[in-house]
């Protein structure tokens, strides 16, 4: 392996950084071409890691050969209700010269590492792009694990289910507040169970059962219920979303969706996104883009049917806090 020289990156870096970050973004254009978008510039991607450094605190690490950049990784640290505190590396905050390898990746890791644990962050998480296989193969190899998945469909390809349900299909109004409300639930209950286990905190709860009853009030959001028998089963709900490093000019985003676990099986996602599809089209959208917990099964089973393609992992690694204090600077730690 090459020698390699680690050092922080800062504000200095950037025009380097953002060098990277062209020929990455140039080579995911190369697999997914709807990323060949108005933001893949200098200029955009130069403005975007200079907001990272003066909006965030990051901590970032960066590998030189002869004092030329060849690979970076920046993460936020950042604290909050849910994830506590914690590294989020953004889809920017991580590239490598073209022709360096995951090894690089995995060394990049290693030393920032550190840096992170003295912040008392010992849950890492990051967006990984998929086009190139370097990236996903060095966090898997640092024992990350895939969280969520970010997917994108071309409208255009997609293909209308058959075998649908007879339930009825309506835009909500400013009326449906209440109703929407009511399906509030649908997407924590079933992620709050096995497999993905996840806990359904009290005030996150009633937080996003406020958030659903403002949706049909959001005057450039479309959310469609499904009725049946004079009674909701599910909903689906669409918002136009600005373009960025991983999201196509002219898109929008399928931003939750759900069906009553009673009701799954019987075709109703299937006719809510059949009537989706069909209006986002009419709209003028050329691309659709979701994301799910790859736990949730009956999502990963799902979305890919109606033509979702991966594009980036959120994936997360864990490291044991107990490092904090059982290590060998420990003093009481003592070998005879």
């Amino acid at each position: 392996m090459r020698r390699f020289d680690f050092k922080p990156v800062g504000m200095e870096d950037i025009p380097a950084m953002a060098d990277l970050l062209v020929h990455r973004q140039t080579i995911e254009g190369e697999v997914f071409p709807f990323l060949n978008n108005s933001c893949l510039h200098l200029e955009y991607i130069t403005e975007l890691l200079g907001k990272l450094f003066v909006n965030k605190k990051v901590i970032g690490m960066g590998a030189f050969i002869n004092n030329e950049l060849v690979g970076y990784i920046i993460g936020e640290i950042k604290i909050d209700s849910i994830r506590g505190r914690h590294v989020w590396v953004p889809y920017e905050g991580i590239a490598i010269r073209m022709d360096q390898s995951s090894e690089l990746i995995r060394n990049l890791y290693a030393e920032v590492s550190v840096a992170w644990l003295e912040q008392g962050c010992f849950m890492h998480y990051a967006i990984i792009p998929l086009g190139s296989e370097v990236y996903f193969d060095a966090t898997q190899r640092l024992s990350f694990s895939i969280q969520q998945v970010h997917a994108v469909m071309n409208i255009q390809d997609y293909k209308p289910f058959e075998n649908v349900s007879d339930a009825q299909i309506r835009v909500a109004n400013e009326l449906d507040g209440e109703l929407m409300g009511k399906m509030s639930d649908i997407i924590q209950a079933y992620q709050n169970a096995a497999p993905t286990f996840e806990p359904a905190l009290p005030e996150v709860v009633l937080k996003i059962n406020e958030a659903y009853k403002t949706l049909v009030a959001e005057a450039n959001g479309t959310c469609l219920i499904a009725m049946k028998d004079e009674k909701e089963i599910g909903f689906q709900e669409y918002c136009p979303i600005p373009a960025d490093l991983m999201t196509p000019d002219n898109g929008v985003e399928l931003g939750i969706a759900g069906t009553y676990s009673s009701e799954m099986g019987r075709g109703v996602g299937k006719k809510l996104m059949n009537e989706g599809c069909r209006m986002m089209k009419e709209k003028g959208y050329s691309s659709m883009v979701t994301d799910w917990r790859i736990t949730n099964m009956a999502s990963s089973a799902f979305w890919p049917k109606c033509g979702f393609t991966p594009l980036a992992y959120r994936m997360v690694r864990h490291i044991n806090s107990d490092i904090a204090w059982a290590n060998f600077n420990n003093p009481g730690i003592k070998m005879k």
